[in-house]
């Protein structure tokens, strides 16, 4: 059958289109109709469509993974900021938390330092995008290829790397880094996001951010860095662990001059230099590193775990909140009053110690507190030698009996009561306690005939106090201590040697209840935190709360009583060269057993405007108490130990002060002596016999001695010729005086002796009339117990 070529190809009238159609490709490629090379050359619909279904997948793709990569949390390390603790100037006493940082304000970073961070690392940063596409494309070819790290990634990528995601080098890193920082620049704007920038970026010397890296590399706080000094902190960022070695690397050095030329150069580019100014710049000089140490390195952590353990309880804040959420503690320390005591413990005590030689060297601590009277603040702790060696703060966390100390609140329960520093009682030795077998003497069995409440005070005379007690009852004695301060339990304000200090105490509740009578009767508990800030704001401030716990004729009676021990008592050691007035009490304990091993010494005492509490004491890594007579070669006593080194402290912390003096109230209602009446049994020969020790209560942290003795309770030993013995406590200085003559009949109480005038408030209670005592531990003597 033939075919008309005039109808060749056209479909047959028996076929459907569609018919036609299946006979034709989707993509003609090869080309249909074409022979030879030509096939093979795609068209250009062809190439145009390929391309458009390229560019569609490419973007829905960037469109996808965009979709799928959100802004993550900050890293733990950007959200936490380390904590700050200052003393009240603002001296950095230290820094606790895992990360080294402290976020500021962009305002608090100078303009020219801004612009060096812009020259050293993205000139165009407020004109261009969050990205750049070349940089970008080059650090991936170069982390594929394994060479070194590049830059060229912009602020906003180097601030998402640092806040958002790790240093790994990968290409999945890169692209989550530039989205991300796509998606940050449009939350944030470009000065918030150079503020993450500074306050994150790594600056070698353990420093995180702009704040930390001025006071790594020039110990100053970022605001008051030069322009200089701001473009050195630019220069680090490119390599600073490399940079950190350039003050002993020479070619360490070399570059990073190098670097910060470039950056001042960068700077005069932008603008932001003229060539003036840029030549007349000098390179800085860079802090030490690492910083040299100091005598304070050992002392600053007692400061600064104090000032925690407080703000934890003033804030509700726990102690991982407070180190990592940027505080600053400002505390009521002064870091050159602790230098200055820490150099007085080392000249005093420390120095002179010799464990190779004496054993008992090896055991003796120390520790001084100082509170401000009327407001409390506390100005030192001083815990121990070295926080490295012994973290426990003994001066607040330990408790010591405080031997003769606390006689101070028996004087002032029995003013309170009526009485008076001119009535008398019977100075001799043993006291025996009514309704019981106790009998409690006087240091190495010492008796003193009638003698005045104001000479008992000031020779530590124990049976006077403890009869002074009985009388007005033992409640009052604990309720005038707990009132000043000293918080005193139960039990032991049954214990008929409650006035000579069987009790648990530390330096700093001592100094702080002596406080109150410097404070004409005011009592403030001490405080070491004076505020807690976070990012500028104040989260806590202290506000001292003052109770009139004495009225001020009574506070101011003590004290005149005080200034007599000082003056003509046991604590003649801790006059002050300039002569100002001072007030206070010396104290020593003895260890249990024959009443010869001395356990501790103490003095507290107070000028207007300071008081201070020392302790010196024996013990062992163990925890247990030990003697420390014949420490350092010694004379121990709170008299001859602790009264010459709160002297030697005190000396220099009210050093450039104006010598005060004490101010008293007015005495139109000074209490009128009441007639003291002798407890059933009074006291007893001064040849009497052993007496049965009251225990002392158990106690926590630092354990006190078990029964005070010398300064508070002396050992029962006594001497039949009315002298002293060996192996009783003792706690003046070298002090010695005549006896009394006669001989004082019956108790003595409620009469004023003949033979001895009593003594007038703010005098040494001798007027004339002297006791002598024999030497006693290695030389140490004293006119009474205390």
């Amino acid at each position: 059958m033939r075919t008309d070529p005039a109808r060749a190809g056209r479909p047959s009238k028996k076929e459907s289109p569609h018919m036609a159609l299946r006979g034709k490709r989707f993509i003609d490629y090869p080309r249909r109709g074409r022979t030879g090379v030509r096939r093979w050359i795609p068209s250009f619909r062809l190439v145009a469509t390929v391309f458009l279904a390229f560019l569609m997948l490419l973007t829905g793709g960037a469109w996808a993974v965009y979709a799928s990569i959100s802004i993550p949390p900050m890293n733990e390390s950007v959200t936490q900021q380390h904590l700050t603790v200052v003393d009240r100037n603002g001296v950095i006493l230290g820094r606790r938390g895992p990360e080294i940082r402290q976020d500021v304000p962009l305002a608090k970073v100078p303009v020219p330092t801004q612009d060096a961070f812009l020259s050293a690392e993205d000139r165009g940063y407020w004109s261009e995008s969050a990205i750049s596409l070349t940089g970008t494309a080059r650090a991936v070819l170069n982390d594929v290829g394994g060479g070194d790290p590049q830059g060229g990634s912009t602020i906003t990528q180097q601030y998402v790397k640092n806040a958002y995601l790790t240093d790994e080098r990968s290409l999945s890193r890169k692209i989550k880094e530039a989205v991300i920082a796509m998606k940050i620049s449009d939350k944030q704007s470009k000065s918030e996001i150079l503020q993450g920038y500074l306050n994150t970026v790594y600056f070698g010397r353990g420093a995180s951010g702009v704040q930390m890296a001025a006071r790594a590399w020039f110990s100053k706080d970022i605001d008051q860095v030069t322009v200089a000094e701001g473009a050195l902190l630019a220069s680090l960022v490119n390599a600073p662990s490399y940079f950190e070695t350039a003050p002993k690397d020479p070619q360490a050095m070399a570059k990073l001059k190098g670097r910060w030329n470039y950056v001042l150069d960068g700077m005069v580019t932008m603008g932001k230099l003229t060539k003036s100014q840029r030549d007349a710049q000098q390179f800085p000089t860079l802090a030490p590193w690492p910083r040299p140490s100091s005598d304070l390195d050992a002392q600053y952590p007692y400061l600064v775990e104090a000032a925690i353990s407080e703000a934890q309880t003033k804030t509700g804040l726990s102690r991982e909140q407070l180190v990592t959420g940027g505080y600053t503690i400002k505390t009521t320390f002064d870091a050159k009053m602790q230098d200055q005591a820490a150099a007085a413990v080392k000249s005093q005590i420390t120095s002179q110690l010799d464990p190779a030689k004496r054993e008992v060297d090896k055991y003796v601590h120390t520790s001084i507190a100082t509170v401000v009277p009327g407001d409390g603040a506390v100005r030192v702790l001083y815990g121990g030698d070295d926080y490295a060696k012994q973290s426990f703060n003994a001066s607040w966390q330990g408790t010591l009996s405080p031997g003769s100390s606390f006689k101070t609140f028996a004087l002032a329960a029995y003013l309170q009561a009526g009485g008076s520093v001119e009535d008398t009682f019977d100075g001799n030795s043993p006291y025996h306690v009514p309704n019981g077998n106790t009998l409690i003497p006087n240091e190495g069995g010492q008796s003193y005939g009638d003698v005045s409440v104001q000479y008992a005070l000031n020779q530590s005379i124990n049976t006077v106090f403890i009869e002074l007690g009985e009388k007005i009852g033992m409640t009052k004695v604990a309720d005038a201590a707990r009132a000043a301060g000293v918080p005193v339990d139960a039990k032991s304000q049954n214990v008929p040697a409650l006035p000579l200090g069987v009790v648990s105490t530390n330096p700093e509740q001592m100094a702080g209840a002596y406080a109150t009578f410097a404070a004409h009767g005011q009592q403030v508990d001490p405080y070491t935190v004076a505020t807690v800030e976070q990012a500028g704001k104040t989260v806590y401030s202290h506000q001292s709360l003052a109770k009139q716990a004495f009225t001020p004729t009574i506070a101011d009676e003590v004290t005149r009583s005080l200034q007599g021990v000082v003056t003509d008592g046991s604590g003649t050691a801790a006059a002050l060269a300039d002569g100002r007035d001072v007030a206070g009490k010396t104290g020593t304990t003895d260890l249990p057993g024959d009443g010869t091993k001395l356990g501790s010494a103490w003095f507290v005492g107070y000028t207007p405007g300071l008081s201070t509490a020392v302790a010196v004491w024996g013990q062992k890594d163990d925890g247990s108490l030990t003697a420390i007579n014949g420490m350092a070669g010694k004379t121990v006593g709170g008299g001859a130990l602790a009264a010459p080194l709160w002297s030697a402290y005190m000396s220099k912390a009210v050093a450039g002060t104006p010598a005060q003096q004490f101010t008293f109230a007015a005495q139109n209602n000074q209490p009128q002596p009441m007639s003291p009446v002798s407890p059933t049994g009074g006291t007893t020969p001064t040849n009497g016999q052993s007496t049965s020790q009251d225990p002392n209560q158990g106690q926590t942290g630092l354990p006190s001695p078990p029964q005070p003795t010398g300064d508070s309770q002396p050992s029962a030993t006594t001497n039949p010729t009315g002298g002293r013995t060996p192996g009783t406590s003792s706690d003046t200085s070298s002090h010695t005086t005549s006896a009394p003559s006669g001989t004082p009949t019956g108790s003595g109480s409620g009469t004023t002796s003949t033979n001895k005038p009593p003594s007038s408030p703010g005098s040494s209670g001798s007027t004339g009339v002297s006791v002598s005592g024999g030497p006693v531990h290695n030389g140490t003597s004293d006119g009474g117990g205390g």
